[in-house]
């Protein structure tokens, strides 16, 4: 579809190298500058992402992670006014479900969604716990949808990923894509460049 002023574009994308896969998500204002409504859910989406990529650390498991994408998601939704309630009740009505529907990353290797284990059993009971050498996605999310009557109308058809890959190390992690610019200011401050 054409892209228009105003609009966003979410783009997913990766490459290979020497067999390895990457998989990384930016979310960029189609004019060069987000408004002040997507700006806000832009920055509730990368406070998120980076809590979630310090806890991707050893000790820490994935399921743990998830948990605590959909907590910090729901009190971030709250504060925006997209959901209502206590953030506890909502998790446990899975309330967040209408904005966030999907896991905040996966495994990465030698395909973009990695083989392995989430769990440690086959009971999905027991998280696997995060190891040196693994490297897996962190990519939280809000997206409203544009009919969605019960979100604040500044908010409607707004749509926000932001993914980066993260490689678990002794000591905590590196991120590997953080090169690209994730940063609101940092991504208008880019796109104004290419517009001189």
């Amino acid at each position: 579809m054409p892209l228009k002023d105003g609009d966003l574009i979410l783009i997913d994308a990766g490459a290979e190298y020497k067999g390895y896969a990457s998989d990384i998500t930016r979310t960029f204002p189609v004019n060069g500058k987000y408004t002040p409504a997507q700006r806000e859910v832009y920055d509730v989406v990368l406070d998120v992402q980076e809590k979630c990529i310090e806890y991707t650390k050893t000790g820490n498991t994935v399921r743990g992670r998830q948990e605590y994408s959909i907590e910090l998601l729901t009190d971030g939704m709250v504060k925006l006014g997209l959901l209502k309630g206590k953030t506890k009740d909502l998790i446990k009505k899975k309330a967040y479900m209408k904005y966030y529907m999907h896991g905040v990353g996966h495994y990465l290797g030698l395909d973009v969604h990695d083989a392995g284990r989430y769990f440690t059993d086959q009971t999905a009971k027991n998280s696997r716990p995060f190891a040196p050498g693994m490297v897996l996605t962190v990519e939280p999310g809000i997206y409203v949808p544009p009919n969605d009557k019960d979100a604040p109308a500044k908010y409607r058809g707004i749509g926000i990923r932001i993914e980066d890959d993260v490689l678990v190390t002794e000591n905590g992690n590196h991120n590997l894509t953080s090169k690209v610019p994730k940063n609101a200011d940092e991504i208008e401050s880019l796109m104004q460049k290419g517009r001189k």
